[in-house]
């Protein structure tokens, strides 16, 4: 999943609205990334047609790209990352996850029948870091070629050198 050491919680988000589910959902703790272990989760609204104004938390280094840190999950799957890690109750998790799939469904979202995940997001979480590694590696056997390339040319003047003596 992501790297590092559980994060600490850094600040719970302040209180926008009076209505009680909003109240709640507004009281998720913002924690220390874990990736970077030095900036504080940041919420964010999507703005993406195919989950307009869906909620996610994610480091403020993180790019949409997939470069930056990867600490990124949609509102449920940070519900769900808080109560493994024992950052919130379970009894709590259960509350938002429940308005979660509530405000999902209500914005056409989700179907009735469906419900988010933890394994998805987990996946979705693996797949990242693959595809980080996976990055990293190209950009090593990029190097390890043109250094290979680089051998093979002071080779050959080093032959033409030899072969003109």
């Amino acid at each position: 999943m992501t790297g590092g050491s559980q994060g600490l919680v850094a600040a719970p988000m302040a209180s926008s609205s009076s209505a009680s589910a909003c109240t709640r959902r507004n009281k998720v703790p913002l924690i220390l990334c874990p990736s970077c272990e030095n900036k504080t989760v940041v919420k964010r609204t999507s703005k993406a047609v195919s989950n307009l104004d869906r909620i996610f938390y994610t480091c403020p280094d993180h790019e949409k790209d997939g470069s930056g840190y990867n600490f990124w999950f949609w509102e449920e799957g940070y519900m769900k990352y808080l109560k493994k890690n024992g950052l919130i109750a379970g009894e709590e998790a259960a509350d938002v996850n429940a308005q979660v799939a509530a405000s999902l469904k209500n914005a056409g979202q989700l179907d009735e029948t469906e419900v988010p995940r933890e394994d998805d997001d987990e996946l979705k979480q693996t797949l990242i870091t693959a595809v980080s590694i996976g990055r990293e590696l190209v950009v090593v056997l990029k190097n390890m070629l043109v250094l290979g390339w680089l051998g093979v040319a002071v080779l050959v003047c080093i032959l033409v050198v030899l072969m003109m003596k």
